[in-house]
């Protein structure tokens, strides 16, 4: 019991402390540069959250599936010509979902 206690609470402090950057970093500070540093979190946690999730199978670095690097792909072209992170999420899903269906996945 004190085991599972011990690591959700590390897990809630862990996530605060993340969160805290996500969503709060840029109303605490004043500072512009500050705000422009905070600005980066974001994108950066999603990249590492991508490129942990394409790269790592269990524990072991493997060769992304076709549909997954196709998602990614059409998301940052969507992003980067739109600046629309949640169309490019929308899309990379989308296109995920269809290439999965047709057994690239």
């Amino acid at each position: 019991m004190m085991v599972l206690l011990t690591f959700t609470l590390a897990a809630v402090v862990t996530f605060a402390l993340r969160a805290w950057m996500t969503v709060a970093g840029g109303r605490l500070v004043e500072s512009e540069r500050f705000a422009e540093l905070t600005a980066l979190v974001t994108p950066a946690v999603l990249a590492a959250m991508i490129a942990s999730a394409l790269l790592l199978g269990h524990g072991h670095a493997t060769t992304p599936a076709v549909a997954s690097v196709a998602a990614v792909v059409a998301a940052f072209a969507v992003v980067r010509r739109t600046g629309n992170v949640g169309l490019g999420l929308a899309l990379g899903l989308a296109v995920n979902a269809c290439l999965m269906f047709v057994g690239l996945g």
